[in-house]
């Protein structure tokens, strides 16, 4: 059977959201008088990826990340920063340019008016819109799920709930979650009933039907 509707991530699946939070780090570091290095960033998103899955799972609330993650961060290296100061740097840094995961563009044109395409995001719905917006990329989407706006969030089954009652009605057999997370999208497709696609990774995993290195790999298992 054939794939009708196609339910995406954004961040690290579409959207380059690593490549972005470099400026944003990046900005950070130099108001505090730090360079930026490679490493520094990889400290960064190692520290963030841990807030997030915390999020995830229930443990915390959103808020929380923003208002801990840069005091934790900037404490590696000795400074007590304001770390609400800190975030709105880092927000501005990352909003300031859109970059792309490959082959972005030839994918969202190749599933353009073949398929649903909706995008579900955990991410900031301000800086979720601005990017969007920016990116000239929005177009493609017959709806963005924004998860603030939803009143919860992935993998819950009730935020799957919900996008399935904007959208629907729908057959989940013809539908399959794209994601690069496997806690956060893979088992959110899991929670939903729905096949599953990680992007980007190639270890095996039972939350997964199928793994691909590059978005072009998916519009044959659309297809099949």
């Amino acid at each position: 059977m054939s794939y009708e509707i196609i339910l995406t991530d954004i961040d690290n699946t579409l959207f380059d959201f690593d490549r972005g939070s470099a400026a944003g780090v990046e900005k950070v570091l130099e108001y505090y008088g730090l360079t930026y290095t490679e490493e520094r960033l990889q400290l960064y998103l190692s520290e963030n990826d841990k807030l997030w899955k915390q999020y995830e799972q229930g443990l915390i609330p959103k808020d929380h990340i923003f208002k801990t993650r840069f005091q934790t961060y900037m404490a590696l290296f000795g400074i007590e920063a304001d770390p609400i100061f800190a975030n709105d740097l880092y927000v501005e840094g990352l909003k300031e340019k859109v970059y792309f995961m490959p082959h972005c563009k030839e994918f969202l044109d190749a599933v353009k008016g073949k398929y649903k395409l909706y995008a579900l995001t955990n991410g900031v719905t301000l800086t979720q819109q601005v990017r969007m917006e920016r990116s000239g990329m929005a177009h493609y989407f017959d709806g963005i799920f924004i998860s603030e706006q939803m009143g919860c969030k992935k993998p819950e089954k009730a935020f799957f709930d919900k996008v399935f009652d904007a959208i629907g009605p729908v057959d989940k057999r013809k539908c399959i979650m794209l994601g690069d997370s496997l806690t956060s999208d893979m088992q959110g497709g899991r929670n939903a009933g729905v096949d599953t696609c990680l992007v980007g990774q190639i270890e095996a995993d039972p939350r997964c039907d199928y793994i691909i290195k590059d978005l072009m790999e998916l519009l044959p298992i659309l297809e099949q």
